[in-house]
């Protein structure tokens, strides 16, 4: 396959995992508390969705560097599209005006430990130095 269709590939993974993570995190930090008719749920919500997915791309992560096949979808889909829209970024700092500064400063500190725990429970890390090309 050539660099180019190889590239077009990954950036399709990558767009369909970031939807699905996206509609995915969605549904748990505004449905679920528009539907229990209570909106203080979701600030604890997002930082949970932050949480766990960090989590899992450590997880992940911590797979593809302990497996020797190829995960270049793992990768693509999984860690950086569905993780990456999974966890938001964008969220946690839109709640620090509106009363929610704690949920910015809990993701900045929690989820870093989070994908470290993941990457330690999956047993990949650490598989070698980091920086090394895989």
């Amino acid at each position: 396959m050539s660099t180019l269709r190889r590239a077009f590939h990954r950036a399709m993974l990558v767009g369909a995992g970031g939807a699905v993570g996206g509609v995915a995190r969605m549904l748990v930090t505004v449905l679920v508390p528009v539907a229990a008719g209570a909106p203080e749920f979701a600030p604890p919500l997002l930082l949970a969705a932050n949480l766990s997915g960090s989590l899992l791309a450590g997880f992940l992560r911590g797979l593809l560097e302990r497996e020797d096949r190829d995960g270049a979808w793992v990768d693509a889909f999984l860690l950086v599209g569905f993780c990456g829209g999974y966890t938001s970024y964008s969220g946690f700092v839109a709640m620090a005006p509106v009363g929610s500064p704690w949920i910015v400063a809990a993701s900045l500190v929690l989820c870093p430990f989070a994908a470290l725990l993941g990457m330690r429970l999956s047993g990949g890390y650490p598989a070698r130095p980091a920086g090394n090309p895989r």
